[in-house]
Protein backbone atom coordinates (compact mmCIF):
# COMPACT_ATOMS: atom_id res chain seq x y z
CA UNK A 1 0.00 0.00 0.00
CA UNK A 2 1.66 3.22 -1.11
CA UNK A 3 2.13 6.37 0.88
CA UNK A 4 -0.73 8.31 -0.65
CA UNK A 5 -3.08 6.23 1.53
CA UNK A 6 -1.34 7.50 4.69
CA UNK A 7 -2.78 10.96 4.08
CA UNK A 8 -6.12 12.32 3.04
CA UNK A 9 -8.43 9.77 4.71
CA UNK A 10 -10.84 12.40 5.99
CA UNK A 11 -11.16 12.78 9.74
CA UNK A 12 -10.36 9.15 10.62
CA UNK A 13 -7.15 8.84 12.60
CA UNK A 14 -4.44 7.25 10.50
CA UNK A 15 -2.96 4.02 11.86
CA UNK A 16 0.76 3.22 11.61
CA UNK A 17 2.05 -0.25 12.49
CA UNK A 18 5.32 -0.55 14.41
CA UNK A 19 6.89 -4.01 14.24
CA UNK A 20 9.15 -4.34 17.25
CA UNK A 21 10.15 -6.59 20.16
CA UNK A 22 8.22 -7.49 23.29
CA UNK A 23 7.99 -4.20 25.23
CA UNK A 24 10.28 -4.74 28.18
CA UNK A 25 12.83 -2.32 29.62
CA UNK A 26 15.80 -1.43 27.45
CA UNK A 27 16.95 0.59 24.48
CA UNK A 28 14.47 -0.65 21.87
CA UNK A 29 11.33 0.09 23.96
CA UNK A 30 12.78 3.55 24.63
CA UNK A 31 13.10 4.06 20.87
CA UNK A 32 9.54 2.81 20.34
CA UNK A 33 8.32 5.28 22.97
CA UNK A 34 9.97 8.11 21.00
CA UNK A 35 8.37 6.99 17.73
CA UNK A 36 4.95 6.59 19.37
CA UNK A 37 5.13 10.08 20.83
CA UNK A 38 6.37 11.54 17.55
CA UNK A 39 3.62 9.89 15.48
CA UNK A 40 0.91 11.03 17.87
CA UNK A 41 2.26 14.57 17.64
CA UNK A 42 1.30 14.61 13.97
CA UNK A 43 -2.07 12.93 14.46
CA UNK A 44 -1.22 9.30 13.70
CA UNK A 45 -2.42 6.32 15.75
CA UNK A 46 0.57 4.04 16.44
CA UNK A 47 -0.14 0.29 16.67
CA UNK A 48 2.44 -2.20 17.97
CA UNK A 49 3.01 -5.76 16.78
CA UNK A 50 5.70 -8.11 17.99
CA UNK A 51 6.69 -11.72 18.42
CA UNK A 52 5.89 -12.69 21.99
CA UNK A 53 8.77 -14.87 23.26
CA UNK A 54 7.85 -18.46 24.03
CA UNK A 55 9.48 -18.03 27.43
CA UNK A 56 6.96 -15.29 28.31
CA UNK A 57 3.76 -16.70 26.78
CA UNK A 58 4.16 -20.37 25.84
CA UNK A 59 0.46 -20.68 25.01
CA UNK A 60 0.84 -18.40 21.95
CA UNK A 61 3.49 -20.39 20.06
CA UNK A 62 3.76 -23.95 18.79
CA UNK A 63 7.15 -25.54 19.53
CA UNK A 64 8.25 -28.73 17.80
CA UNK A 65 6.94 -31.00 20.58
CA UNK A 66 3.46 -29.42 20.26
CA UNK A 67 3.35 -29.27 16.48
CA UNK A 68 0.23 -31.38 15.95
CA UNK A 69 -1.56 -30.40 19.13
CA UNK A 70 -2.49 -26.74 18.66
CA UNK A 71 -2.14 -23.64 16.48
CA UNK A 72 -0.20 -20.41 16.91
CA UNK A 73 -2.21 -17.63 18.50
CA UNK A 74 -2.09 -13.90 19.14
CA UNK A 75 -3.48 -11.51 21.74
CA UNK A 76 -4.43 -7.86 21.56
CA UNK A 77 -3.19 -5.92 24.56
CA UNK A 78 -2.60 -2.30 25.49
CA UNK A 79 1.04 -1.65 26.30
CA UNK A 80 3.76 1.01 26.07
CA UNK A 81 1.94 4.34 26.29
CA UNK A 82 -1.43 2.56 26.08
CA UNK A 83 -0.92 1.56 22.44
CA UNK A 84 -2.98 -1.19 20.87
CA UNK A 85 -0.44 -4.02 20.84
CA UNK A 86 -0.59 -7.35 19.00
CA UNK A 87 1.41 -10.05 20.81
CA UNK A 88 1.92 -12.73 18.16
CA UNK A 89 3.06 -16.30 18.59
CA UNK A 90 4.99 -18.40 16.07
CA UNK A 91 5.29 -21.92 14.70
CA UNK A 92 8.57 -23.61 15.66
CA UNK A 93 9.93 -20.69 17.71
CA UNK A 94 13.17 -22.65 18.25
CA UNK A 95 14.24 -21.71 14.71
CA UNK A 96 14.10 -17.92 15.31
CA UNK A 97 13.48 -17.01 11.64
CA UNK A 98 9.88 -18.14 12.23
CA UNK A 99 9.27 -15.39 14.79
CA UNK A 100 8.25 -12.79 12.24
CA UNK A 101 6.87 -14.89 9.39
CA UNK A 102 3.84 -13.22 7.82
CA UNK A 103 1.17 -15.33 9.51
CA UNK A 104 -2.54 -14.57 9.47
CA UNK A 105 -2.15 -12.58 12.70
CA UNK A 106 0.60 -10.45 11.18
CA UNK A 107 -1.43 -9.89 8.01
CA UNK A 108 -4.44 -8.81 10.03
CA UNK A 109 -2.35 -6.27 11.94
CA UNK A 110 -0.70 -5.00 8.74
CA UNK A 111 -3.99 -4.72 6.84
CA UNK A 112 -5.43 -2.49 9.57
CA UNK A 113 -2.67 0.10 9.12
CA UNK A 114 -1.67 2.51 6.38
CA UNK A 115 2.07 2.78 6.93
CA UNK A 116 4.54 0.24 8.29
CA UNK A 117 7.60 0.80 10.49
CA UNK A 118 10.13 -1.37 12.26
CA UNK A 119 11.90 -0.38 15.47
CA UNK A 120 14.05 -3.31 16.55
CA UNK A 121 17.46 -4.66 17.39
CA UNK A 122 17.86 -6.21 13.95
CA UNK A 123 16.15 -6.28 10.56
CA UNK A 124 14.27 -9.57 11.02
CA UNK A 125 11.27 -7.74 12.53
CA UNK A 126 10.64 -6.31 9.04
CA UNK A 127 10.11 -9.78 7.55
CA UNK A 128 6.27 -9.57 7.44
CA UNK A 129 6.53 -6.44 5.30
CA UNK A 130 9.01 -8.05 2.91
CA UNK A 131 6.87 -11.17 2.51
CA UNK A 132 3.73 -9.18 1.71
CA UNK A 133 5.39 -6.62 -0.55
CA UNK A 134 4.65 -3.55 1.59
CA UNK A 135 6.79 -0.40 1.65
CA UNK A 136 8.40 -0.02 5.06
CA UNK A 137 10.80 2.09 7.08
CA UNK A 138 13.13 0.30 9.52
CA UNK A 139 15.08 1.81 12.42
CA UNK A 140 17.70 -0.81 13.27
CA UNK A 141 20.17 -1.04 16.16
CA UNK A 142 22.48 -3.84 14.97
CA UNK A 143 22.97 -6.81 12.70
CA UNK A 144 21.20 -10.08 13.52
CA UNK A 145 24.43 -11.95 14.26
CA UNK A 146 25.87 -9.24 16.54
CA UNK A 147 22.51 -8.86 18.29
CA UNK A 148 22.66 -12.48 19.51
CA UNK A 149 26.35 -13.45 19.40
CA UNK A 150 26.89 -13.71 23.16
CA UNK A 151 23.54 -15.43 23.74
CA UNK A 152 24.43 -18.20 21.26
CA UNK A 153 27.44 -19.12 23.38
CA UNK A 154 25.02 -20.31 26.05
CA UNK A 155 23.15 -22.70 23.71
CA UNK A 156 23.30 -26.45 24.22
CA UNK A 157 25.46 -28.47 21.81
CA UNK A 158 22.40 -29.72 19.90
CA UNK A 159 20.95 -26.26 19.55
CA UNK A 160 24.29 -24.89 18.34
CA UNK A 161 24.30 -27.49 15.56
CA UNK A 162 20.78 -26.54 14.47
CA UNK A 163 21.72 -22.89 14.65
CA UNK A 164 24.84 -23.33 12.51
CA UNK A 165 23.32 -25.62 9.87
CA UNK A 166 19.76 -24.26 9.54
CA UNK A 167 19.01 -21.01 11.33
CA UNK A 168 22.04 -18.91 10.38
CA UNK A 169 22.01 -19.67 6.62
CA UNK A 170 18.28 -18.91 6.38
CA UNK A 171 18.45 -15.70 8.41
CA UNK A 172 21.48 -14.37 6.56
CA UNK A 173 19.59 -14.58 3.27
CA UNK A 174 16.47 -13.04 4.78
CA UNK A 175 18.40 -10.25 6.47
CA UNK A 176 20.11 -9.23 3.26
CA UNK A 177 16.82 -9.24 1.33
CA UNK A 178 15.10 -7.14 4.01
CA UNK A 179 17.87 -4.55 4.10
CA UNK A 180 17.85 -4.24 0.32
CA UNK A 181 14.05 -3.89 0.13
CA UNK A 182 13.07 -1.22 2.65
CA UNK A 183 14.15 2.22 3.73
CA UNK A 184 16.69 1.83 6.56
CA UNK A 185 17.71 4.14 9.38
CA UNK A 186 20.68 3.08 11.53
CA UNK A 187 21.01 3.75 15.25
CA UNK A 188 24.64 4.86 14.89
CA UNK A 189 27.39 5.23 12.32
CA UNK A 190 28.77 1.95 13.64
CA UNK A 191 25.42 0.28 12.88
CA UNK A 192 25.35 1.92 9.45
CA UNK A 193 28.67 0.33 8.50
CA UNK A 194 27.52 -3.01 9.85
CA UNK A 195 24.20 -3.02 7.94
CA UNK A 196 25.73 -1.82 4.67
CA UNK A 197 28.27 -4.63 4.94
CA UNK A 198 25.55 -7.23 5.56
CA UNK A 199 23.51 -5.99 2.60
CA UNK A 200 26.53 -5.97 0.30
CA UNK A 201 25.61 -2.49 -0.97
CA UNK A 202 24.94 0.86 0.75
CA UNK A 203 21.35 0.64 2.05
CA UNK A 204 21.19 2.94 5.08
CA UNK A 205 19.50 6.24 4.27
CA UNK A 206 20.53 8.09 7.42
CA UNK A 207 21.69 7.71 11.01
CA UNK A 208 19.01 8.30 13.67
CA UNK A 209 20.50 8.05 17.18
CA UNK A 210 18.20 7.61 20.16
CA UNK A 211 17.25 11.10 21.35
CA UNK A 212 17.84 12.21 24.93
CA UNK A 213 15.62 14.64 26.82
CA UNK A 214 18.35 16.93 28.12
CA UNK A 215 15.83 19.10 29.97
CA UNK A 216 14.88 16.06 32.04
CA UNK A 217 18.30 14.37 32.21
CA UNK A 218 20.37 17.21 33.58
CA UNK A 219 23.06 17.52 36.26
CA UNK A 220 22.44 17.95 39.96
CA UNK A 221 25.98 18.37 41.36
CA UNK A 222 24.92 18.11 45.01
CA UNK A 223 23.61 14.58 44.38
CA UNK A 224 26.98 13.19 43.20
CA UNK A 225 28.56 10.59 45.49
CA UNK A 226 32.34 10.41 45.45
CA UNK A 227 33.67 7.02 44.41
CA UNK A 228 30.38 5.67 43.03
CA UNK A 229 30.60 4.13 39.57
CA UNK A 230 27.51 2.89 37.78
CA UNK A 231 26.08 0.68 35.07
CA UNK A 232 22.55 0.53 33.63
CA UNK A 233 21.33 -2.26 31.35
CA UNK A 234 19.85 -5.75 31.40
CA UNK A 235 21.90 -7.62 33.97
CA UNK A 236 20.92 -10.92 32.32
CA UNK A 237 22.22 -9.92 28.87
CA UNK A 238 25.61 -11.56 28.22
CA UNK A 239 26.51 -8.79 25.78
CA UNK A 240 26.77 -6.40 28.72
CA UNK A 241 29.89 -8.26 29.90
CA UNK A 242 29.48 -7.44 33.58
CA UNK A 243 32.33 -9.78 34.44
CA UNK A 244 34.76 -7.14 33.12
CA UNK A 245 33.32 -4.41 35.34
CA UNK A 246 33.36 -6.67 38.39
CA UNK A 247 36.97 -7.68 37.73
CA UNK A 248 37.99 -4.03 37.41
CA UNK A 249 36.20 -3.20 40.67
CA UNK A 250 37.97 -6.12 42.37
CA UNK A 251 41.30 -4.76 41.11
CA UNK A 252 40.52 -1.28 42.47
CA UNK A 253 39.40 -2.51 45.87
CA UNK A 254 42.50 -4.66 46.26
CA UNK A 255 44.56 -1.54 45.55
CA UNK A 256 42.83 0.19 48.46
CA UNK A 257 40.49 2.50 46.56
CA UNK A 258 37.15 3.23 48.26
CA UNK A 259 35.00 2.64 45.18
CA UNK A 260 31.55 1.06 44.98
CA UNK A 261 29.33 0.14 42.05
CA UNK A 262 25.62 0.67 41.43
CA UNK A 263 24.21 -1.86 38.94
CA UNK A 264 20.78 -1.00 37.51
CA UNK A 265 18.73 -3.37 35.38
CA UNK A 266 16.77 -6.25 36.82
CA UNK A 267 17.38 -8.83 39.49
CA UNK A 268 20.84 -10.43 39.53
CA UNK A 269 20.91 -14.17 38.90
CA UNK A 270 22.71 -16.64 41.12
CA UNK A 271 25.79 -16.89 38.83
CA UNK A 272 26.29 -13.11 39.08
CA UNK A 273 25.84 -13.09 42.85
CA UNK A 274 28.19 -16.05 43.17
CA UNK A 275 30.86 -14.30 41.10
CA UNK A 276 30.65 -11.19 43.27
CA UNK A 277 31.16 -13.35 46.36
CA UNK A 278 34.14 -15.11 44.76
CA UNK A 279 35.74 -11.73 44.07
CA UNK A 280 35.10 -10.58 47.63
CA UNK A 281 33.31 -7.39 46.61
CA UNK A 282 29.87 -8.04 48.16
CA UNK A 283 30.07 -4.86 50.21
CA UNK A 284 31.01 -2.79 47.16
CA UNK A 285 28.09 -3.68 44.86
CA UNK A 286 24.52 -2.39 45.09
CA UNK A 287 21.73 -3.63 42.78
CA UNK A 288 18.67 -1.79 41.55
CA UNK A 289 15.90 -3.36 39.50
CA UNK A 290 14.35 -1.64 36.53
CA UNK A 291 13.40 1.86 37.62
CA UNK A 292 10.78 4.40 36.55
CA UNK A 293 12.48 7.07 34.49
CA UNK A 294 12.50 9.69 37.25
CA UNK A 295 14.12 7.28 39.71
CA UNK A 296 16.62 6.22 37.04
CA UNK A 297 17.60 9.86 36.45
CA UNK A 298 18.00 10.43 40.18
CA UNK A 299 20.30 7.40 40.45
CA UNK A 300 22.39 8.51 37.46
CA UNK A 301 22.87 11.89 39.10
CA UNK A 302 24.59 10.19 42.05
CA UNK A 303 27.32 8.65 39.90
CA UNK A 304 30.90 9.81 39.85
CA UNK A 305 31.46 7.81 36.65
CA UNK A 306 29.41 5.64 34.29
CA UNK A 307 30.95 2.41 32.93
CA UNK A 308 30.12 0.50 29.73
CA UNK A 309 31.86 -2.93 29.84
CA UNK A 310 29.88 -4.37 26.89
CA UNK A 311 31.11 -6.68 24.15
CA UNK A 312 28.85 -4.90 21.65
CA UNK A 313 26.48 -1.91 21.67
CA UNK A 314 24.54 -0.42 18.78
CA UNK A 315 24.53 2.88 20.68
CA UNK A 316 23.98 2.62 24.51
CA UNK A 317 21.20 4.98 25.54
CA UNK A 318 21.96 4.61 29.24
CA UNK A 319 25.46 6.04 28.75
CA UNK A 320 24.01 9.04 26.90
CA UNK A 321 21.50 9.62 29.71
CA UNK A 322 24.34 9.55 32.23
CA UNK A 323 26.33 12.00 30.11
CA UNK A 324 23.32 14.33 29.94
CA UNK A 325 23.42 14.30 33.75
CA UNK A 326 27.02 15.53 33.57
CA UNK A 327 28.65 12.15 34.17
CA UNK A 328 31.75 11.09 32.17
CA UNK A 329 31.98 7.55 30.78
CA UNK A 330 34.60 4.82 30.62
CA UNK A 331 33.67 2.35 27.89
CA UNK A 332 35.09 -0.58 26.01
CA UNK A 333 35.54 -0.22 22.26
CA UNK A 334 32.25 -1.94 21.56
CA UNK A 335 30.70 -0.04 18.65
CA UNK A 336 28.20 2.75 19.27
CA UNK A 337 29.83 4.30 22.37
CA UNK A 338 32.97 5.00 20.37
CA UNK A 339 31.04 7.83 18.69
CA UNK A 340 30.43 9.81 21.89
CA UNK A 341 32.97 8.54 24.43
CA UNK A 342 35.98 10.54 23.27
CA UNK A 343 39.33 9.97 24.97
CA UNK A 344 40.18 12.74 27.43
CA UNK A 345 37.17 14.74 26.20
CA UNK A 346 33.99 13.03 27.45
CA UNK A 347 35.60 9.98 29.04
CA UNK A 348 37.97 7.17 28.07
CA UNK A 349 37.86 4.12 25.81
CA UNK A 350 39.58 0.94 26.96
CA UNK A 351 40.27 -2.59 25.76
CA UNK A 352 38.54 -5.66 27.19
CA UNK A 353 41.06 -5.77 30.01
CA UNK A 354 40.14 -5.29 33.69
CA UNK A 355 43.45 -3.64 34.58
CA UNK A 356 43.13 -1.09 31.78
CA UNK A 357 39.53 -0.39 32.75
CA UNK A 358 40.49 0.00 36.41
CA UNK A 359 43.30 2.41 35.49
CA UNK A 360 40.90 4.58 33.46
CA UNK A 361 38.33 4.59 36.27
CA UNK A 362 40.77 5.66 38.96
CA UNK A 363 42.36 8.23 36.64
CA UNK A 364 39.04 10.06 36.54
CA UNK A 365 37.96 9.56 40.14
CA UNK A 366 41.18 10.74 41.78
CA UNK A 367 41.26 13.96 39.74
CA UNK A 368 38.19 16.15 40.48
CA UNK A 369 39.20 18.78 37.92
CA UNK A 370 39.47 16.16 35.19
CA UNK A 371 36.15 14.64 36.23
CA UNK A 372 34.49 18.08 36.10
CA UNK A 373 35.92 18.88 32.66
CA UNK A 374 34.88 15.52 31.21
CA UNK A 375 31.39 15.79 32.72
CA UNK A 376 30.75 19.25 31.26
CA UNK A 377 31.93 18.14 27.82
CA UNK A 378 29.84 14.96 28.06
CA UNK A 379 26.64 16.93 28.59
CA UNK A 380 27.52 19.36 25.80
CA UNK A 381 28.08 16.43 23.43
CA UNK A 382 24.62 14.99 24.14
CA UNK A 383 22.87 18.35 23.98
CA UNK A 384 24.51 19.16 20.65
CA UNK A 385 24.16 15.83 18.82
CA UNK A 386 21.45 13.72 20.50
CA UNK A 387 18.57 16.15 20.97
CA UNK A 388 14.90 15.26 20.53
CA UNK A 389 14.53 18.04 17.95
CA UNK A 390 17.30 16.66 15.78
CA UNK A 391 15.95 13.10 15.97
CA UNK A 392 12.39 14.20 15.20
CA UNK A 393 13.50 16.08 12.10
CA UNK A 394 15.50 13.07 10.87
CA UNK A 395 12.57 10.70 11.40
CA UNK A 396 10.00 12.82 9.57
CA UNK A 397 12.30 13.36 6.63
CA UNK A 398 12.71 9.58 6.23
CA UNK A 399 9.01 8.87 6.87
CA UNK A 400 7.78 11.46 4.38
CA UNK A 401 10.21 10.29 1.70
CA UNK A 402 9.28 6.64 2.10
CA UNK A 403 5.53 7.11 2.24
CA UNK A 404 5.17 10.01 -0.16
CA UNK A 405 3.68 12.45 2.33
CA UNK A 406 3.51 15.95 0.86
Amino acid sequence: MRAESVVGRGDRQRRVLISTISPEDGGIPANVHFIVRTLRGRGYDPILAYYEPYSLSPHLSVPSFRLLQRRARSEVRHQLDRCEAHAIGAWLPELEFTHYLASAAWKCAMDSCEAHLTVAGNALASLPYLQTGRPFLSWIASGWHMDRKDRVEQFSVGRKIVDRTIVRPVVHRLERSILQSGSVLALSHYTRRLLDDIAGVPVVKDVLPSPIDTDFFRPMPNAQLSGRIGFSGRLSDPRKNLELLLAALHHLRRAGHAINALLIGGEPGQPLRRRIQELGIDDAVEFCGYLPVKELRDKLRTLDLFVVPSHQEGLCISALEAMACGCPVVSTRCGGPEEFVLDDETGFLVAFDPTEMADAIIRVLRNPKLRQRLGVAARQKVTREYSIERATSCFWQAFDQQFGVQ
